[in-house]
């Protein structure tokens, strides 16, 4: 495996990077699925491998291409596997199981070249969060600022008009209430760092030193972009990322900042693709910040849900693909934590 870059023109600025940010371009375009299986019964092979199945992929994946499999989606994955098992004898009492499990790792080999890698770091990720997690009423009566006290006029209204006067529904739902707010602000920074750690994708780091806006090529090169891909093949393009939630989560002046470092990078590296990506939805409508976007950086693409994954993952499925690293890192660290409210 090479430690070298590829498809980028020999005068290209890409090159004026630190040695270890090329080494993770570099890293990324070695990981993609086309590179690390040949085949789809290469791909196969690494998943039933991974679970410790002792079966032989069908020979005739052999001369299907990996994606054949990788990109199905859940539902498709799980009555492959299970084809696979039946013509195996497996019993149909193991079967629907041992279906389900194979499919979920294939979404996750299909979206890291290391999926144990990625779910430990995400489980520890989140399990530090849940430590501060609230679980009773007391826990909410004021938060980290001093100021953000529990409203007892919306704890009533909580009360009356969602829980049918239970007060203790009212308690506990108030309590998931604050969990969750804690949750979506943990979710946004995920999004950015799962969605870098993908096959043919690289996080970029935060500076290292200085003004974060400030454009350096060794010490700060993508200003403003979460989530760099380099090119895959000869006269791809290199595409740099904002990622956000929703199409909600920057009001006009953030949008416009934002614009302003995109139309930057595109000024330092002539021939980058731009985009903007909000991942929770399915229209533009209602994008607070995204004309205020386009009046600042013309060639910025913006995206939204569906599209933003298919760019973002290179699958149709690539909203699963994310889902299924959450899925399961949020039941180890529910297991290594048993946080619950019920609690």
């Amino acid at each position: 495996m090479t430690d070298q870059l590829r498809f980028f023109p020999q005068r290209h600025p890409v090159h004026r990077l630190s040695k270890e940010m090329k080494a993770e371009i570099a890293k990324a375009q070695n990981s993609i699925r086309s590179a690390a299986f040949p085949n789809a019964y290469s791909f196969c092979e690494r998943v039933l491998s991974d679970l410790k199945v002792s079966i032989a992929p069908p020979e005739k994946l052999r001369d299907q291409p990996a994606k054949a499999v990788a990109d199905l989606d859940i539902a498709d994955l799980i009555r492959f596997f299970g084809g696979i098992l039946r013509t195996a004898e497996i019993p149909e009492s193991a079967r629907q199981q041992h279906s389900e499990n194979l499919a979920r790792r294939a979404q996750l080999v299909r979206a890291f070249d290391r999926p144990d890698n990625v779910l430990g770091w995400v489980a520890t990720k989140v399990i530090t969060v849940v430590a501060d997690l609230p679980k009773t009423a007391s826990d909410i009566e004021r938060g980290r600022n001093p100021g953000d006290l529990l409203d007892p006029y919306l704890l009533a209204a909580n009360q009356s008009l969602l829980c049918e006067g239970d007060f203790r529904h009212a308690i506990d739902a108030a309590v998931t209430h604050k969990a969750l707010m804690i949750l979506e602000g943990l979710m946004g920074h995920l999004h950015e760092d799962v969605i870098g750690k993908m096959r043919g994708n690289v996080r970029n780091p935060e500076p290292r030193s200085g003004n974060a806006e400030i454009f350096d090529f060794t010490f700060n090169p993508f200003p403003g972009a979460d989530v760099v891909q380099p090119p895959l093949f000869e006269g791809d393009s290199l595409r740099l990322h904002q990622i956000k939630s929703k199409t909600g989560t920057l009001n006009s002046s953030g949008g416009r900042r934002l614009a302003e470092q995109m139309r930057q990078l595109r000024m330092n590296y002539p021939g980058a693709q731009l985009y903007s990506h909000s991942l929770v939805g399915n229209t533009l409508k209602g994008h607070r910040s995204m004309r205020g976007m386009l009046r600042v950086e013309p060639n910025l693409i913006v995206q939204v849900g569906q599209a933003s994954f298919e760019t973002l993952t290179g699958s149709g499925s690539g909203a699963e693909l994310l889902v299924r690293v959450y899925q399961s890192a949020f039941e180890l660290a529910a297991q290594r934590t048993g946080y619950s409210i019920k609690k």
